[in-house]
């Protein structure tokens, strides 16, 4: 599957400090690149009452939320569980 990176994903990524956690995201951006369907990437769950919006609970702190349409992953937010939600979609 092809992977864009959103401005406001890239601005979410640069506030985290724990290269602990920027080596997690990393590793998913890799597996869901490589991935042939969405069912292949781990612990990812739709959102409930918005089509084609999914979230990736890659920590127990974190998620990312992607929007999945065709062939196309978009990379959209990533914030710590709490602010997650309130942000996403």
């Amino acid at each position: 599957m092809k992977i864009q990176i959103s401005k406001r994903f890239a601005k979410d990524t640069q506030k985290i400090t724990d290269k602990r956690i920027l080596v997690k995201i990393q590793q998913v951006i890799i597996e869901a690149g490589q991935a042939e369907r969405l069912v292949n990437i781990s612990d990812l769950e739709e959102m409930s009452g918005f089509s084609n919006y999914y979230r990736i609970k890659f920590d127990y702190r974190y998620r990312i939320g992607i929007y999945c349409e065709n062939e196309l992953i978009q990379f959209l937010r990533v914030d710590n569980r709490e602010g997650f939600y309130k942000k996403f979609p």
